[in-house]
């Protein structure tokens, strides 16, 4: 994930303020020591010159003077698709349709330079197929573990008579992808007529949706020069069975005591590896030059790896003892309160969704987040570029905290939903949010961390989002947002603590 993760001292930390496991390796710890360090550094460094800021905005507002119009041109008409709105017509699948379309705008036009006129060709469309068949094919997958169960879905995979990998073939139509078995031939029809919670669906009708996007796939495939086709058919075939292998390796070789460097590995081959593919696979399409363009792939999987921590955060239930997940590391590890709160509730915050479950999880576990979030403010420091970090606070405002996102926050959240008091006046829930992340004492949690990650959960509520906005400065509220990754803890805790005086 970072450096640091291999980066191991000998030496022990401090005693540990609050109750540590044994069996937690000197080493990994101060790794982690080594990390916050780091960030320390970083925010004394910072640059906090909205002069600077508003250079940079200008900047890459001019070069998308033309190209924004035209994207958004093209976004519209590609959603006018009555074929792929048979895929698309499940609301749930809205925010993974618009983070798809943003992250192929940006990788044409600001990693491949694509030109504006350019973007009308749509030559990146595949891709993007690729990239919601992964998605919503991952869904599936953990749907019927959970319905038929892990073992037996295991004995499923471990049959040697059956290829569950996608494959290739030449044909006189040109390349055609496809699978050699049949899901419908594999799983009991029991399964496949359970309902999938999420969209409502038979895993019968969700498989007929996958197929129908494999089909796709394969029309769009056969609209590229041959040469370009084998390519693409390749790298198709690479980044969807390395998919798979992840799945393969939570259902067969998932141990619940992992590491540290464990974890490294597994999130090394889930993005890294796997954005690597997929770069790839979009520079064929648009015909650039691979290899002009391969130095800058890491900052853009070291961007979607800081992604990936937000997805660990909300997919904490249903990873914690099934899949490496780096909050449940780290609360199985440092915070045994915190891991023993969620083997307690896990089940019930599995039927959670939104920013009730994001609060609640950011409530009861303010210390795995509070470390989450600094592997996230590593991976920005000095690994990204100005538009690349924009892009990251966005997305984390967007996905985490439910900025704009209907999905997250339709009706506006009120912690009054998870408090079960029926006062909601801004002092009882600032107090309410105190009193929970102040109990996370630990040596590794510092007290500027705590005010920040209480800023950050009162974001989350309308009411309390709407009045911190109007007591800080648009100075502030812009830092505070637009940088809210990689803005100084220090900084953002004096700030916190000016405007909450006297609450």
């Amino acid at each position: 994930m970072i450096s640091y993760f291999t980066s191991f001292r000998k030496n022990s930390l401090a005693a540990n303020r609050g109750s540590e496991p044994t069996t937690v390796i000197n080493s990994e710890v101060s790794s982690v020591y080594e990390m916050l360090k780091e960030n320390e550094q970083y925010d004394r460094s910072f640059n906090t010159s909205f002069s600077l800021e508003l250079a940079h905005f200008l900047k890459f507002s001019v070069s998308m003077l033309v190209a924004f119009p035209l994207g958004m041109y093209m976004r519209k008409r590609i959603r006018k698709n009555k074929r792929l709105n048979y895929i698309l017509q499940f609301n749930e699948l809205q925010q993974v349709r618009n983070n798809i379309e943003k992250g192929s705008f940006a990788y044409d036009t600001i990693l491949f330079k694509q030109s504006p006129l350019g973007l009308l060709k749509n030559q990146s469309h595949l891709a993007n197929l690729v990239c919601l068949a992964i998605l919503f094919g991952d869904e599936f997958i953990d749907g019927i573990a959970a319905v038929h169960g892990k073992n037996n879905i295991r004995q499923l995979l471990n049959d040697s008579t059956v290829n569950y990998y996608l494959r290739c073939k030449k044909g006189n139509q040109g390349y055609e992808l496809y699978y050699e078995f049949d899901i419908c031939h594999v799983l009991p029809e029991a399964v496949l007529e359970v309902t999938n919670n999420k969209y409502g669906i038979t895993y019968r009708a969700f498989y007929s949706h996958l197929q129908f996007l494999l089909q796709e796939m394969n029309v769009y495939l056969n609209r590229l020069e041959y040469t370009h086709a084998e390519e693409a058919a390749r790298l198709i075939c690479k980044v969807c069975n390395k998919c798979f292998d992840t799945y393969k390796s939570d259902i067969n070789e998932f141990e619940a005591g992992y590491s540290l460097a464990d974890l490294v590995r597994y999130q090394k081959t889930k993005d890294d590896d796997i954005i690597q593919v997929l770069l790839t696979l979009r520079a064929v399409l648009l015909n650039k030059k691979q290899l002009q363009y391969q130095k800058q792939f890491s900052s853009w999987s070291s961007m979607v790896r800081s992604m990936q921590l937000y997805d660990d955060m909300q997919d904490v239930p249903g990873d914690c003892n099934f899949q490496m997940n780096t909050v449940c590391y780290f609360a199985r590890n440092y915070f045994s309160r915190e891991w023993d709160w969620l083997q307690q509730h896990k089940d019930r915050l599995q039927n959670l969704k939104g920013l009730e479950l994001h609060s609640l999880i950011s409530l009861h576990m303010p210390a795995s987040c509070i470390i989450t979030m600094q592997y996230a403010r590593n991976i920005a420091h000095g690994k990204l570029s100005w538009v690349q970090c924009k892009i990251q606070n966005y997305l984390w405002r967007k996905n985490w905290l439910g900025f704009d996102n209907r999905l997250l926050n339709e009706k506006g959240f009120c912690l009054n939903t998870i408090m079960n008091k029926s006062d909601s006046s801004i002092p009882l829930k600032f107090h309410f949010i105190k009193k929970q992340v102040m109990a996370a004492e630990h040596h590794l949690i510092t007290e500027d961390m705590q005010w920040a990650h209480i800023f950050d959960i009162a974001l989350m509520d309308e009411q309390l989002k709407l009045w911190l906005f109007k007591k800080l400065s648009f100075k502030q509220k812009y830092l505070l947002t637009s940088c809210f990754i990689e803005f100084p803890l220090k900084q953002k805790a004096a700030w916190v603590k000016e405007v909450l005086k006297g609450v």
